[in-house]
């Protein structure tokens, strides 16, 4: 295969991968993830139930099963917010308000977190939803 061929099809994946998410891929992307983490972080329905209803976790495993979650996502990384993943993640909705929200929050929360990785996604969290309420949004319809 010739070079400019590889480029042209590069071009294309990359096209294809940055465009906004319809709500069925977006719903099986989720459905994966969540069976990753729960398996892997022992986390119970309850568990994620309480992250899908974005409610702050009430068991360590569910601590766990979101850090897990925004760690696939590339929400967090070293147990810190990704400014970054947080707007690449926003950027898949191609909404330029979630977009400059995602980048907002995550920049007012950057200094959260950093130790055991379970500890940093509550306080992340935590961080999160008091960021979100000072600009008056809703961290689960305005961020991503």
């Amino acid at each position: 295969m010739s070079f400019i061929v590889k480029i042209v099809l590069l071009a294309c994946v990359l096209v294809v991968a940055a465009k906004p998410l319809t709500r069925e891929e977006e719903e099986a992307m989720i459905a994966e993830l969540v069976g990753k983490c729960k398996s892997s972080e022992g986390a119970s329905d309850s568990d994620v139930q309480e992250a899908l209803a974005h409610k702050p976790p009430t068991t360590r495993p569910g601590q766990c099963f979101n850090a897990c979650v925004m760690e696939n996502l590339g929400l967090m990384v070293g147990g810190k917010i990704s400014v970054e993943g947080g707007v690449k993640l926003a950027e898949r909705s191609g909404d330029p308000t979630k977009i400059k929200n995602s980048e907002t929050v995550g920049k007012e929360c950057q200094s959260v977190g950093g130790g055991d990785r379970c500890d940093s996604a509550l306080a992340i969290m935590q961080c999160i939803a008091e960021a979100s309420a000072k600009l008056g949004i809703d961290p689960s319809k305005d961020l991503h």
